[in-house]
C-alpha cells in the first residue's frame, strides 16, 4: 500500500499528455502552457526542422550546378536560375513535411515557418502561381502588425469573476503554507541573491556583446516606431512573415507584376520594424525587379544597399560583381573598379576572383587609371599564370576589347582569334568572340566573314538568348549576300584572267603557287606550335584531378605505372627511337621541316603547260564561253543591290551595286525599270532628291505603264495592289476551307475560276492547280486523281506545288511514278538495297529518330511535341512515326520539315544534348540514333524498308 498514492498521480499525468496533444481546442478556449509547448517542441523538430534541413541542401545542390557565365550579368538567385534535374522531388518533399507540420500542429509557433517553406519550395520548383497564392494567404492571415483581440468584453468580465473566486478559495491554503514558506524563505532568500548576482553578470555580457553586434551594424539605422515589436516571438525568434513578404515579391517579378512587386518593397522598406537581418534579401529582391525590367541604373543603388546590410562573403563577393557589371553598363567605371574591389576583398571562388581581377584591369583602363599599354601588360601577366591556362580565352577577350575602343581594329581581331583558338570548351566565351567578330566584319561590310561568323555564332549561342534571333536573321539574309559576292568575285577574277597575256598568266601562276606554299608552311608552323604547347604542359597527358565522390579513372594512359612499363618494353624491343612518322620502315619518304619543303617547291618547274592548265582550268576558251560570266554576273549584281536594300536596308550598298551594274552593262535591258525603282527608293530614303528624281523621269517616262512607275507615281496604287492581294488570299484560304469541310465539288469549281478572276499567270494558280487536283481525286476516282497531278507537274514544274503533286502521284503508283521494288537501282547491292543517296544542301531536309528496345511510343512523341512548341513554336515542325519493312518493335519517328541542311543540323546539334526532347532522366534514357536526310533519300528509305544503306551515307556526308 506504500506506492498506492502513485498510480493516481501517474494517471493524472498521463491525462494531462493526451489533452496537450489534442490539436483542436474548444471554442474560444486559449491553449493551456503545456499546450502550446508541446506542439512547438514536436512540429519544432520532426517537421519544421527537417523539412527547411531538405530545402537548404536541395538549394545549395541547385546552387552548385549553375554555371556562371560572367559575360553576362550574373545571375542574383544562381539556385532559381539552375536546372538541376531531380530537385523538383526534394522540394515535393519539404512541401509534404511542411504541410503535415502544419495539419498536426496548428497550435504551435511554427506554423507560419512551415507555410514559408511551402512557399518557397513552389518558387523553388518553378510553381510561381501556387507560390503567389501562398504567400498571399499568408499577407492577409499572418500579418502580425494586425492585432486582434484576445476575448469580447462580455467574456472578460466572466474571466474575472471566475478569477475572484479562485483567489479566494486559494487564499485559505496559502496561509496553511505560509508557516511553511518562512522557514524556508532565509535559505531561498541567499540563494535568490546569489541568482540575482549571475543574471546581472550574465546581462551585463549579454549588453557587452549586443554594443559590439551594434557597432558592426551599417551606420544607417532605421528608427524603431514606439510599441513592441510585433514580429518578435519567443527565444530570440522573429515571425516568419518578413521574409516570406520578401519571397511573395520575388514570386510577382516571375509573374511579371512588377508594379506590384515594387509597391510591396516599398512598404516592407517603409516598416521600422522590419528586420535588420533581412535587409540584405530585401534590398536584392529590389535589384532583382529592375534588372529584370532593364532598368539597370535603379539597380544600383539597391545592389548598395544590399552590400551594406549583408554579412555573408559569398552572398557579398556576387552583389558586388553584379553591381560592377550594372556600373560598367552605366558608364560608371569608377564604381566598376571599386566594385571589383569589394569582389577581391570577400575572398570568392577563383572562377570569380579571375573574372573581377580580369575585368577590374579594363575598368582601370577606362577610367584612366592605367593606359591601354599598362592595361594589355596586366592581361599578359595573366596569361603567363598557370593557374589561368584555361581562361586564356577570356583574357585574349578583354584585351580585343581593349585594342578595338583605342582604335586598334587589326589588334583587336587578331586577339579575338586568338581567344577562339584558345577556347577549350567554354561555349558561352566562344559564342561572345564568333559575335564579335561578326559585327566587326558586317560593320565593314565584309559581308562574307561577317556571315560565316554569324553562322559560327549560331552553333553555340542558346536560342533562349536575347540576341538569338538579330543573329539568326542576320546569318539568313547574309547567305544570299555572301554567296552573290563570292560569285561576283570569282566572274571578276576569271574576266581579268582571261584578258591576260601568256607572260602575265605565267606571273600569276607563280604567285599563286607561293601563297600556297606559303598557306602550307603556316599550317605546318601552327601544327608545330600546337605540339610545342602540350609538351610546355606536363599535366597533358596526365589524369584529371579527382573529384570528391568520383571514382578513379581506369583509362589507361592516365595509370603512370602502365605508362613507365609501356615504355621500357617499347625500348627493350626497339631500342630509342625518334618521334616520327612511319619509323619502323627503313624507306620511309623524307620527313624534313618547313624549309625542305619550301626548298623542294622552289626547284619544281612553275612555268610548264601542265601547271597552267591546273591553275586556270575555269577560264573560258572563246567570246562565248565569256558571255556566259558576263551573263552570271549580271543575274548576281542586280539580286545582290536589291539585296542589300530588302534584307539589310543598306541603301548606300544598294545604289552602289546597281549603279556599277548600269555602268557595266548599259545595253542590257533585262532588268532596266526593276533597277531604276530600286535606285529611286534608295535615293529617296538617303535622302538625295536629285539622284531619286532622275530614275523617276527614266522610268516614267520609258516605261509610264509599269506596276513599278504606276507604283511611284500613283499614291493609290500600292493600296489598291494591297487590297488586291488580300482578296487573292481570302478567296484562297476561303477555297480551302471548302475542302477541308468535304464540300470537295464547291471547292473545284473555285479554283477552275480562280484564273478568270485573278489572271491564269499569278503566282498562286500553281496552289489552286493543285488544290483541284486533289478535288478531282475525291470526286472522280485515282485515274483522273493522277490525270491531274500529272498536269499540276507539267504546267508548273518548278514549284514547290509539283514536288507535291509527284510525292503524291508516287503514293498512288500513278503511271510514270511506279516504284518498282523487283528493280535495283544502279547503285544497288547484294541485298536490293538502294545506296544511290544524293547530296542536295539547298532542299528541305527530316530528321529521323530511331527508338531501339521495347518503349512506349506516345510518351516520347508528347515530350518532343512539348520541346518544340516551348523552343520552335514559329518553325512549325510536324511529327509522324512509321516503321520499316516488318520491324515493328523499332518505330521511327520523322520530324519535318526544314528549309535546308544547314538548318536541319543544328536542330540535331541542340536536341542531342537535350533530355528533355524526348523526356529523359538520369533514371530513365533511351537507345537512339538520329539522321538528318533529304526527302528524296527518304523516298529512297522507305523503298529499301531499312536504315542499314543510309546509316553509313550519313555518318561520310554529315557527320564530318
Amino acid at each position: 500500500m506504500k506506492n498506492f498514492w502513485k498510480y493516481p498521480a501517474l494517471l493524472l499525468v498521463l491525462t494531462a499528455i493526451v489533452f496537450g496533444c489534442v490539436t483542436q481546442k474548444s471554442k474560444n478556449a486559449e491553449p493551456s502552457g503545456f499546450k502550446r509547448r508541446y506542439h512547438n517542441l514536436t512540429s519544432h523538430y520532426n517537421y519544421w526542422f527537417n523539412a527547411d534541413e531538405l530545402f537548404r541542401l536541395t538549394t545549395q545542390k541547385s546552387e552548385l550546378t549553375y554555371k556562371d557565365n560572367y559575360n553576362k550579368i550574373l545571375e542574383l538567385y544562381p539556385a532559381v536560375a539552375s536546372d538541376s534535374k531531380g530537385a523538383g522531388s526534394d522540394y515535393e518533399n519539404v512541401i509534404k513535411k511542411a504541410s503535415k507540420g502544419i495539419a498536426l500542429h496548428r497550435v504551435s509557433g511554427w506554423t507560419d515557418d512551415c507555410y514559408l517553406l511551402i512557399g518557397q519550395s513552389q518558387y523553388m520548383k518553378r510553381d510561381f502561381e501556387t507560390a503567389e497564392a501562398t504567400f498571399k494567404y499568408m499577407k492577409d492571415e499572418q500579418d502580425p502588425r494586425k492585432k486582434v483581440p484576445k476575448a469580447k468584453k462580455s467574456k472578460k468580465k466572466k474571466a474575472s469573476a471566475k478569477k475572484d473566486t479562485k483567489k479566494k478559495t486559494s487564499s485559505k491554503k496559502k496561509k496553511k503554507s505560509s508557516k511553511k514558506k518562512k522557514k524556508s524563505s532565509k535559505s531561498k532568500s541567499d540563494k535568490a541573491k546569489a541568482d540575482e548576482k549571475a543574471k546581472a553578470d550574465q546581462k551585463a555580457a549579454d549588453n557587452k556583446e549586443a554594443d559590439k553586434k551594434e557597432a558592426a551594424k551599417p551606420e544607417e539605422e532605421y528608427v524603431r516606431p514606439a510599441g513592441e515589436n510585433p514580429y518578435k516571438k519567443g527565444w530570440s525568434r522573429t515571425a516568419a512573415y518578413p521574409e516570406a513578404m520578401v519571397w511573395y515579391g520575388r514570386t510577382l517579378i516571375e509573374r511579371e507584376k512588377f508594379d506590384e512587386a515594387e509597391f510591396l518593397f516599398r512598404d516592407l522598406e517603409a516598416d521600422g520594424w522590419f528586420p535588420l537581418k533581412l535587409r540584405d534579401d530585401l534590398f536584392t529582391a529590389f535589384a532583382h525587379l529592375y534588372i529584370r525590367q532593364g532598368q539597370y541604373e535603379k539597380a544600383i543603388p539597391a545592389l548598395e544597399k544590399a552590400i551594406k546590410y549583408t554579412d555573408k562573403k559569398k552572398q557579398r563577393a556576387r552583389l558586388a560583381y553584379v553591381l560592377a557589371q550594372l556600373s560598367e553598363r552605366a558608364g560608371q567605371m569608377d564604381k566598376a573598379y571599386a566594385a571589383f574591389e569589394t569582389v577581391l576583398n570577400s575572398r570568392p571562388r577563383y572562377e570569380m576572383e579571375f573574372n573581377a581581377r580580369l575585368h577590374q584591369i579594363e575598368a582601370g583602363w577606362a577610367n584612366g587609371k592605367i593606359n591601354a599599354e599598362s592595361a594589355t601588360n596586366s592581361c599578359e601577366k595573366l596569361l603567363k599564370d598557370g593557374k589561368n591556362l584555361e581562361y586564356r580565352d577570356q583574357i585574349y577577350f578583354v584585351m580585343a576589347r581593349i585594342a578595338l575602343k583605342e582604335g586598334a581594329k587589326k589588334d583587336g581581331i587578331a586577339y579575338l582569334r586568338k581567344s577562339l583558338d584558345f577556347n577549350t570548351g567554354n561555349a558561352a566565351q566562344r559564342a561572345e568572340s564568333y559575335l564579335m567578330l561578326a559585327n566587326l566584319y558586317f560593320d565593314d561590310e565584309d559581308f562574307v566573314q561577317a556571315k560565316n561568323y554569324f553562322d559560327s555564332t549560331l552553333t553555340v549561342l542558346p536560342n533562349t538568348d536575347e540576341r538569338y534571333k538579330r543573329v539568326n536573321d542576320y546569318a539568313v539574309n547574309l547567305k544570299d549576300i555572301a554567296r552573290l559576292i563570292q560569285t561576283i568575285t570569282a566572274n571578276d577574277s576569271i574576266i581579268r584572267v582571261y584578258g591576260m597575256s601568256d607572260a602575265e598568266r605565267k606571273d600569276l601562276a607563280k604567285t599563286i603557287k607561293k601563297r600556297r606554299a606559303e598557306e602550307a608552311r603556316a599550317e605546318a608552323d601552327r601544327k608545330a606550335k600546337e605540339l610545342a604547347e602540350k609538351a610546355k604542359n606536363p599535366n597533358a597527358g596526365k589524369a584529371p584531378p579527382p573529384v570528391a565522390g568520383a571514382k578513379a579513372s581506369t583509362f589507361y594512359f592516365y595509370n603512370e605505372n602502365f605508362l613507365k612499363k609501356g615504355k621500357k618494353d617499347f625500348s627493350r624491343t626497339w631500342g630509342t627511337r625518334k618521334l616520327e612518322d612511319n619509323w619502323r620502315r627503313s624507306n620511309r619518304p623524307n620527313t624534313g621541316g618547313n624549309d625542305e619543303l619550301a626548298a623542294a617547291d622552289s626547284t619544281r618547274a612553275i612555268n610548264d603547260d601542265a601547271d597552267l592548265n591546273d591553275i586556270f582550268s575555269g577560264i573560258p576558251k572563246s567570246e562565248a564561253e565569256l558571255s556566259v560570266i558576263h551573263a552570271s554576273t549580271y543575274e548576281a549584281m542586280y539580286q545582290l543591290g536589291t539585296l542589300f536594300r530588302d534584307k539589310i536596308q543598306n541603301n548606300q550598298r544598294c545604289v552602289g551595286t546597281l549603279e556599277e551594274l548600269q555602268r557595266r552593262y548599259p545595253d542590257t535591258l533585262k532588268y532596266e525599270k526593276e533597277t531604276w525603282y530600286y535606285c529611286y527608293l534608295a535615293h529617296t530614303e538617303l535622302t538625295n532628291a536629285d539622284r531619286a528624281k532622275y530614275y523617276y523621269d527614266k522610268l516614267v517616262g520609258k516605261y509610264p505603264t509599269s506596276s513599278f512607275a504606276r507604283a511611284i507615281s500613283d499614291p493609290n496604287f500600292l493600296s489598291a495592289t494591297d487590297a488586291r492581294r488580300r482578296e487573292i488570299n481570302n478567296y484562297y484560304e476561303d477555297t480551302y476551307k471548302a475542302f477541308n469541310k468535304g464540300a470537295y465539288k464547291d471547292a473545284f469549281d473555285r479554283c477552275a475560276d480562280a484564273p478568270k478572276r485573278f489572271g491564269s499567270q499569278h503566282p498562286i494558280m500553281p496552289k489552286f492547280a493543285l488544290l483541284s487536283a486533289l478535288c478531282v481525286g475525291n470526286l472522280q476516282g485515282n485515274d483522273a486523281y493522277c490525270t491531274a497531278l500529272k498536269e499540276v507537274i507539267g504546267r508548273y514544274p518548278e514549284s514547290v506545288e509539283a514536288t507535291r503533286a509527284k510525292e503524291i502521284a508516287r503514293l498512288l503508283n500513278c503511271k510514270g511514278f511506279e516504284v518498282d521494288d523487283t528493280k535495283k537501282a544502279p547503285d544497288a547491292n547484294a541485298d536490293g538495297v538502294d545506296a544511290s543517296f544524293t547530296l542536295e544542301d539547298d532542299k528541305l531536309h527530316y530528321l529521323l529518330v530511331v527508338i531501339q528496345g521495347d518503349v512506349a511510343i506516345e510518351p516520347i512523341k508528347s515530350s518532343i511535341s512539348d520541346y518544340n512548341n516551348e523552343k520552335h513554336k514559329s518553325e512549325g515542325i510536324r511529327m509522324s512515326n512509321i516503321f520499316l519493312g516488318s520491324d515493328s518493335e523499332t518505330p521511327i519517328l520523322v520530324l519535318r520539315k526544314f528549309d535546308n541542311r544547314e538548318t536541319a543540323m543544328r536542330y540535331l546539334k541542340e536536341i542531342k544534348t537535350a533530355k528533355d526532347f524526348l523526356g529523359e532522366s538520369d533514371k530513365k534514357t533511351y537507345t537512339k540514333e538520329y539522321f538528318v536526310i533529304t526527302q528524296e533519300n527518304y523516298r529512297k528509305v522507305l523503298k529499301n524498308k531499312t536504315l542499314s544503306g543510309y546509316r553509313e551515307f550519313f555518318n561520310e556526308n554529315y557527320q564530318k
